[in-house]
């Protein structure tokens, strides 16, 4: 077992991590102890692993400090901070970590996702607060305006333990290379776990290195285990020493530090999913800085109703209203109060009337009330929630707007004054109807006549945005997700696909969509997990994301907007 690096020993480490030059100099330590030549000529360098392919570890960020003063390297936790270690802005790290909380001292400017530096990939933002831990080298950089395009590598919450494996990724110098052009990345394993640290052992970290991610995969996802701080620098190049040995800095018990020190970055606006998973249901919010909650057992908050079928739910302001559709054929309802309470579940049948083989339903908001569809007995009904909560009874829009056969799917969404709603039916194609103001409805028409449509679709989601128009998004076959907009002439974009990076690939067995602070969010349920992603308003697209912690097997999910 190694022996506790001593306060002399941590010194010296961060005086190899601090070596200066004219161009830039890297922050890295030694795990020694015994005392180190320092060179005060080190250039600058990156985690001595290999190099990686093209946008992997995209949230390793690359930090120049003070321009050509200082070189570290941080990790993207959220859309607008970067973690990493505060010694990389600290007067003399050799003295301590420490550092004021505020505008860092010199200019910082962070690279983000360019993990070939002879590009031009990736995003590049200047640092404008720093916010440090008292207890540990540690601190959450702020950025001027939030990243896209780059999913963040999200803070565990789980301690490593010894012997377990772990991988890390950085700019410093490699075993040849003084400043190399790429993102390195490299293996580690835990040899002893401190209260706010890890001793590791591996893949050398080397100067230029100092805050950078040291991560797992767990359930299938990467997360931030802890950051590097120093090390031995054994294998790197410029160096005789041997040992490869280095700490790294936990942030499995900080969560909660990271979600107040970020929350100046907040808006009100909230993501809400449910998910059904077997038969029981679950929650989780995710915010504007794109952290998820922990997945709640929405059961145990509001009472169980028996098993669960499927979940709907939508948002007026910070109240999120949840429909859960039981095996009885009964719509139960809760509502999640912007404090987080939930209240108890309530049987809907004595306001809506019942339906026999209800199997499919869907809900939106309509401002102050709710408009909610569903599928009986091969037709498609219609209610609303008045502005006192009470629901009236169910409406035949079959009637009004012509039978369609054997409907499989149905989506619910308001665009400005009106009602739109999408049906799956006729052997696998999607068709869409507009209820008015005056609660007209028109006739049914068929998507997958589109030019550019798929033929036929298995699932589909609507969500309205900007004034008047309709996102749309299909499971075409093959799995394949694809989206347009019906704009507010009534005209209709090309039909793109949402696989690869935005959505991944595979089989899609679930399938929601929300308007968030009037960008469109999509999430699926893919291979049996739960993926999500949002478009911009500029038309951009986030890449996939997992929330972290989701329940195995997911059957159902819904998505939908809350502003608290």
């Amino acid at each position: 077992m190694r022996s506790p690096i001593t306060s002399r020993a941590r010194k010296v480490m961060h005086s190899l991590l601090t070596g200066r030059r004219v161009g830039l100099a890297a922050v890295t330590a030694a795990l020694v102890s015994v005392p180190l030549v320092l060179s005060t000529a080190a250039p600058v360098s990156a985690l001595a692993g290999s190099p990686i392919a093209e946008n992997t570890y995209a949230f390793t960020v690359k930090l120049a400090i003070g321009d050509t003063f200082r070189a570290c390297t941080g990790t993207l936790i959220n859309a607008q901070w970067v973690l990493t270690a505060s010694s990389c802005f600290a007067d003399d790290p050799t003295a301590g970590y420490s550092v004021a909380a505020g505008k860092p001292k010199w200019k910082t400017t962070a690279t983000v996702g360019r993990t070939d530096l002879g590009t031009t990939a990736g995003q590049v933002r200047e640092v404008v607060e720093l916010v440090p831990r008292t207890d540990r080298d540690l601190v959450l950089a702020k950025l001027a305006t939030p990243v896209r395009g780059i999913t963040p590598l999200r803070v565990g919450s789980t301690s490593p333990a010894v012997d377990d494996q772990l991988k890390g990724a950085g700019y410093g110098r490699t075993k040849d290379t003084w400043v190399p052009g790429r993102l390195h990345a490299g293996d580690f394993t835990v040899n002893q776990v401190d209260t706010n640290r890890l001793q590791i052992d591996g893949t050398p970290v080397c100067k230029g290195d100092t805050g950078a991610p040291v991560f797992r995969e767990k359930n299938g996802v990467l997360e931030l285990a802890a950051v590097a701080t120093a090390s031995w620098q054994g294998g790197c190049l410029g160096t005789s020493e041997t040992r490869t040995g280095a700490v790294a800095t936990r942030v499995d018990d900080l969560g909660a530090w990271v979600r107040q020190s970020t929350a100046s970055t907040l808006t009100p606006w909230r993501l809400q999913l449910v998910t059904v998973a077997g038969k029981d249901l679950y929650h989780s919010v995710k915010d504007s800085n794109w952290d998820w909650t922990a997945f709640g057992a929405v059961e145990q908050a509001a009472g169980g109703i028996g098993d669960i079928e499927q979940a709907a739910d939508a948002g007026i302001s910070g109240t999120n209203t949840v429909l859960a559709l039981g095996a009885d054929g009964v719509i139960y309802e809760t509502k999640r109060n912007p404090n987080g309470a939930w209240v108890p579940f309530r049987s809907l049948t004595a306001e809506l009337g019942s339906l026999a083989g209800l199997k499919k339903i869907s809900v939106t908001s309509m401002g102050s009330t709710l408009g909610l569809v569903g599928i009986a007995g091969g037709r498609v009904y219609h209610s609303v929630r008045d502005t006192s909560g009470k629901w009236i009874k169910w409406g035949d829009v079959s009637a009004a707007a012509g039978p369609l056969t054997n409907p499989t799917d149905i989506t619910i969404t308001k665009v400005g004054d009106t009602t739109h709603i999408g049906v799956i039916a006729n052997t696998n194609k999607a068709y869409h109807v507009i209820r008015d103001g005056l609660g007209n409805w028109g006739s049914w028409g068929e998507i997958t006549k589109i030019t550019g449509a798929p033929t036929s679709a298995s699932a589909l989601a609507f969500a309205g945005t900007g004034t008047n128009d309709l996102q749309v998004v299909l499971v075409a076959p093959g799995g394949v997700i694809k989206h347009a907009a019906r704009l507010a002439n009534g005209n209709w974009s090309t039909f793109g696909d949402l696989d690869g990076s935005v959505l991944g690939t595979g089989p899609v067995t679930a399938l929601s969509a929300a308007t968030v602070d009037n960008e469109f969010h999509t999430a699926v349920i893919r291979n049996g997990a739960i993926k999500h992603t949002v478009r911009h308003l500029d038309g951009s697209w986030e890449p996939a994301d997992t929330p972290p912690g989701a329940p195995a097997n997911p059957t159902s999910l819904a998505v939908t907007g809350s502003l608290s």
